[in-house]
């Protein structure tokens, strides 16, 4: 298994996405586009692609991908972080144009730093992830610790 990060400018000509401020409690919305034709995730490996950086303090209340670019056929992913790889995708297919997958309605909070994950999996086919570009999103929380 490697693990790649998409987001510090280390995979060469990955857009590094732009750093945002979370302001405690207000709703943000936390993206960042992903294309895997600049770094290839093995499936057979289970390599994954940290995507979305997280700051401590923050509670993620759902995440979801979007496809731009649809990998081939039986292409599938999961959607989680460190502390559980699929927490908010399992399985999910994104070899069609178009298609929001993951998205399921599961808060995490983030007491320390983290990064939200795509792993790629072997779950319909051992495809790897070599083409596809996706655009990660999560709905994100800040807290206030100290009152």
């Amino acid at each position: 298994m490697a693990t790649y990060n998409f987001t510090d400018g280390s995979i060469t000509g990955q857009m590094v996405p732009t750093e945002v401020t979370l302001i405690e409690n207000r709703l943000t919305i936390m993206r960042n586009i992903v294309d895997f034709s600049k770094q290839a995730l093995d499936a057979g490996n289970g390599d994954v692609a940290q995507v979305l950086n997280i700051p401590a303090g923050t509670t993620v209340l759902t995440a979801w991908i979007r496809v731009i670019t649809a990998e081939d056929t039986n292409g599938t992913v999961d959607l989680g972080y460190g502390g559980d790889a699929d927490k908010w995708g399992d399985g999910v297919a994104i070899d069609t144009a178009n298609a929001i997958v993951g998205a399921t309605f599961a808060p995490v909070y983030f007491s320390t730093a983290d990064t939200i994950d795509i792993t790629a999996t072997t779950d319909t086919a051992d495809v790897d992830i070599d083409g596809a570009k996706v655009e990660v999103c999560a709905l994100c929380l800040k807290s206030r610790d100290v009152y």
